[in-house]
């Protein structure tokens, strides 16, 4: 299943293999759960991504740390689950998707 989360991305890598295996990793760091006495300040997490991803997100590397939308996939690996991200771009300012109406463009 594919879901859309906001994130504050603080940095990408990618990898290549001498075997041909190719992937890349997306950081991203979130507020700690409020209710959560056992942790404090931020959390950073790391997501495994395609290669390609890092050609996405050159366009907002001089904006880095950024929030950006990431469309992820939940994975399960070795009995965890972890998100794969599979595409990223700007969150739109509005957090809809729709096109602007022709009233709202009159003053």
């Amino acid at each position: 299943m594919i879901n859309t989360i906001q994130a504050h991305v603080i940095g990408a890598s990618r990898y290549s293999m001498d075997n041909g295996v190719k992937g890349a990793k997306v950081t991203i760091m979130q507020p700690s759960a409020s209710d959560n006495e056992n942790q404090l300040g931020n959390q950073v997490s790391t997501m495994s991504a395609p290669y390609e991803i890092l050609d996405q997100l050159h366009a907002y590397a001089p904006h880095m740390p950024c929030p950006l939308e990431l469309d992820i996939e939940f994975r399960s690996s070795g009995g965890k689950a972890t998100m794969h991200v599979l595409a990223a771009r700007k969150p739109n300012a509005t957090g809809s998707h729709q096109p602007p109406t022709a009233t709202s463009d009159k003053k």
